[in-house]
């Protein structure tokens, strides 16, 4: 094995733990925030009453289809494969609809911040998930020039 192989190897190897500790890092964030969304969906229940905050609100098989606010995408190509979130505006006539408002017009500040808590919650699913690809194009990579050195 060269020098310069050695060297990329070394270098695989440093990004490899560090693309490991964004991992470790980046899924216990996701786990904090939807503990703190269910604490506030809790709180919410806890001050509004159970009638109020319950399945009873959500859609059934008789309702309307709706879209979703937030859509992931994957975007290849040579060097890269990587998740994109994509968000939508609220526009009732196309099917994007606030499903805030299944609870009523005012809604309680807590309802709202766990609303916020599980938005960020899928914006780091989709971080994690981007550092994961890295992570394993990464190990590829330590692995084809393991085995082009032997």
């Amino acid at each position: 094995m060269s020098q310069i192989e050695k060297e990329l190897q070394d270098k695989l190897l440093i990004e490899m733990l560090d693309l490991i500790e964004q991992s470790v890092l980046c899924k216990m964030n996701i786990e904090s925030t939807t503990n703190a969304g269910q604490l506030l969906l809790a709180k919410s229940r806890y001050i509004q009453g159970p009638q109020t905050v319950s399945v009873s609100q959500l859609p059934t098989e008789n309702s309307n289809d709706f879209n979703a606010l937030k859509t992931v995408t994957r975007q290849e190509d040579e060097i890269n494969d990587e998740l994109q979130l994509s968000t939508h505006k609220v526009d009732k006539e196309n099917g994007f609809i606030d499903t805030i408002r299944w609870f009523g017009v005012l809604v309680p500040r807590s309802l709202q911040l766990a609303q916020e808590r599980f938005n960020k919650a899928i914006e780091l699913v989709v971080e994690c998930a981007n550092i994961q690809t890295k992570l394993n194009n990464t190990i590829r990579y330590i692995l084809l020039l393991r085995n082009k050195s032997s």
